[in-house]
């Protein structure tokens, strides 16, 4: 997904952990205390309890971006689930961060430039691992995504981590007055040359004007739409709906630069319940929370 060109302060952080979100679901965070140099918070899944991980990126190229040298930036990401390919344009270290251990993980700690210090990685396998991750599910693939990308964090990043339990801020997702608006996707069963809404995988597009931000969303469960929110809130959203089906839907929210816009749409919060039929509510919740240890600018490559 290729988001379009703004200037950098406008647009910059609405989109890029939209991109990321799509494409890497929540991970269950461990709550093991253990400090090392290698991932020290290996995602797992309610999906995948018994999996452990284990595969790391062949090569990879990392990049600061110099974003003061143009008017507008192109943030985008590439990370089939299936395929070791993994390619993000402009990213902040904080949102790799996110990207790697899930975003409904808190996190806390770490350097001064986490999130003003940009960077470009293109990483990538031998085939024969493309070939491993065809074989897994979805959920497998996911983690062991998020696996390579630990690895890549914590030797090129020196990344040092650990994990702690702690009572946390955040919105659950609930089902508003007048019922859910989401359009509910549906596939024969019976017809094998259509995939399932589980198997053809969530689609975002993200489009930005003057208006505001625009998610036009294909075959996202809950799971995955509570992570687009968390990524636009900043706060991490844990599904309440008991919602189980695949979805389709167009959200429409204003954002800070269409404020003055007497055209602008609704708040994120309006808009979800206008046009979604969900709410969110603040409570608190007790997660496992990413401490950072240590964290350098990466190495030469």
């Amino acid at each position: 997904m290729v988001m379009p060109r703004f200037s950098i302060p406008s647009i910059l952080r609405s989109t890029l952990l939209t991109a990321l979100a799509s494409l890497m679901p929540f991970a269950t965070a461990s709550a093991s205390a253990q400090t090392t140099g290698a991932p020290a918070m290996a995602p797992s899944s309610a999906d995948a309890p018994d999996y452990v991980p284990t595969l790391t990126f062949d090569v990879a190229s990392v990049r600061e971006s110099d974003l003061t040298q143009s008017n507008g930036v192109r943030v985008g990401v590439i990370s089939p689930p299936h395929s070791c390919k993994f390619t993000a344009n402009n990213f902040p270290a904080k949102a790799l961060l996110q990207a790697a251990y899930g975003f409904g993980t808190p996190i806390s700690g770490g350097p001064d430039w986490l999130n003003e210090r940009y960077f470009t990685i293109e990483a990538k396998c031998d085939h024969s691992v493309d070939d491993q991750l065809a074989k897994l599910t979805d959920d497998q693939a996911r983690l062991e995504k998020q696996h390579m990308l630990q690895a890549l964090l914590a030797d090129r990043f020196h990344l040092k981590t650990h994990t702690e339990v702690k009572e946390s801020s955040v919105y659950a997702i609930g089902i508003a007055k007048g019922g859910a608006k989401l359009h509910e996707v549906k596939t024969d069963t019976d017809d094998t040359s259509h995939p399932t809404p589980a198997n053809a995988g969530v689609d975002v597009q993200a489009h930005g004007g003057a208006q505001g931000l625009e998610f036009v969303v294909h075959t996202a469960n809950m799971r995955a739409i509570a992570g687009m929110l968390t990524s636009q809130i900043e706060t991490p959203v844990v599904d309440h709906t008991g919602l189980l089906g695949y979805y389709d839907f167009t959200l429409q929210f204003g954002r800070p630069w269409s404020a003055n816009n007497p055209d602008s749409w609704p708040d994120i919060f309006t808009a979800i319940q206008e046009q979604l039929g969900l709410k969110l509510e603040s409570t608190k919740a007790a997660l496992p929370t990413l401490i950072i240890d240590h964290m350098d600018l990466p190495t030469a490559n």
